[in-house]
């Protein structure tokens, strides 16, 4: 009997309504995004692989051992050598520097990755935030187009319009579906491209999003120039690059002077352990038919075209902070044009034109007119946030300021 009572409570409950998507920080996303985006995982794990190699390239190189058993009478005077290199010749200084030189290089490519992850999650954020003001907005000017549509209806059926006013508003009806159906394929590709950036599926729902806040910004060119050079990642791995080629020709150098070795030799371990001595073998390497010198020379000449490279990168920051710079004043001047009253005034046209019409005293031509120059003046109005919150966010990019560092390297 508790069976069918307990089905029928669930039958008569009905379906649990799915809960609402919680709301959407710019920060939530991007702490998402860091946690779950796969190409911050792997430039990460490129930064552990490669202070894993300056450890192993610390250490002292291995000891040689040799055994040559003797299979008959005369086959080996000496069956056990072994001989351990002490790199006092810098060999070992100059190769960990190589691999410091790289870790750091793998550092600066890694932040570049995150900086870049961060900026295409941002981006997507205040895109969707722009995809679903328009929505909005399309969805309220449908809904006035019906209303607009239903009073020219009653007014035609009691002759106080011409038929072709319903024509005109039965017209501007469909208009303004097409605009709504446009807005909501918008908003889902916006919102598709939000999810991918933040490492998720496509169709998650995100909840709602919060206004976006201007940050503090430079107070001039000058000091966002400086404070890119400062932090941007292409000035430190250009300098990894270019102190990796001067310890690779150091490290060429080191290989061309003299080393100690220490040893221990047996004749003997066949038939027991014979002849058992400790020796010191110096290595000379004196002769060089070209390969030492070329690589010197290359290691030299990568230097000064890693140094040129440096010198165009800086010139290439200054030329982004600029122009970044001069979009956020340009995006800042807009947006604050609509806080003169624009949109009040486009508001009211509206309101007086309709109410106009319904009273028989405006045009429906004037009313539509109305309509258009509140929906473009809205439309301006979202497009220049969204566009203020994009020019902060090429900012912050052009600076190179967030994030400053590498977050801990996923287990």
């Amino acid at each position: 009997m508790r069976c069918p009572l307990l089905l029928a409570l669930c039958l008569a409950a009905g379906p649990v309504p799915a809960q609402p998507a919680q709301p959407l920080t710019v920060e939530d996303a991007v702490s998402q995004a860091l946690k779950l985006s796969p190409r911050v995982a792997g430039a990460l794990r490129q930064v552990s692989a490669a202070r894993e190699a300056v450890r192993g390239a610390r250490a002292l190189a291995n000891p040689q051992i040799v055994l040559a058993p003797a299979l008959t009478a005369a086959g080996s005077d000496e069956e056990v050598l072994v001989q351990q290199p002490l790199e006092v010749n810098g060999a070992r200084g100059a190769r960990a520097a190589v691999a410091l030189a790289r870790l750091r290089r793998t550092e600066a490519e890694a932040l570049k990755t995150l900086r870049e992850v961060v900026f295409a999650v941002k981006s997507s954020y205040y895109e969707l935030a722009r995809a679903r003001g328009r929505l909005s907005l399309a969805r309220d000017l449908l809904e006035d187009a019906v209303q607009i549509d239903q009073a020219a209806a009653r007014q035609v059926e009691i002759g106080a319009r011409a038929g072709i006013d319903r024509t005109q508003t039965a017209i501007e009806v469909a208009r303004a579906r097409q605009q709504a159906a446009r807005a909501e394929g918008e908003a889902a590709a916006a919102l598709a491209a939000l999810n991918a950036a933040m490492g998720r599926g496509p169709g998650e729902p995100v909840g709602e999003l919060i206004p976006f806040t201007p940050p503090p910004k430079p107070s001039d060119l000058e000091q966002a120039i400086r404070t890119a050079l400062e932090a941007r990642s292409e000035t430190a791995e250009d300098a990894a690059l270019v102190a990796e080629a001067r310890a690779e020709a150091e490290l060429a150098r080191a290989e061309g002077r003299p080393d100690i070795a220490p040893q221990f030799r047996a004749e003997r371990i066949t038939r027991g352990v014979e002849g058992v001595g400790v020796g010191l073998a110096i290595t000379l390497p004196l002769l060089d038919h070209g390969s030492r010198r070329s690589r010197v020379r290359q290691a030299e000449e990568t230097e000064r075209a890693l140094l040129d490279r440096a010198s165009a990168t800086r010139n290439q920051i200054r030329q982004e902070a600029a122009q970044a710079f001069a979009r956020l004043r340009a995006a800042e001047s807009v947006a604050g044009s609509f806080q003169e009253g624009l949109l009040d005034q486009a508001r009211r046209l509206l309101d007086a034109s309709r109410v106009g019409f319904q009273a028989g005293a405006t045009s429906i031509l004037a009313l539509l007119e109305a309509q258009r120059s509140y929906r473009a003046v809205n439309m301006e109005h979202i497009d220049a946030l969204a566009a203020l919150a994009q020019a902060h966010v090429e900012l912050e990019r052009a600076l190179g300021t967030a994030p400053g560092q590498l977050p801990r390297r996923p287990k």
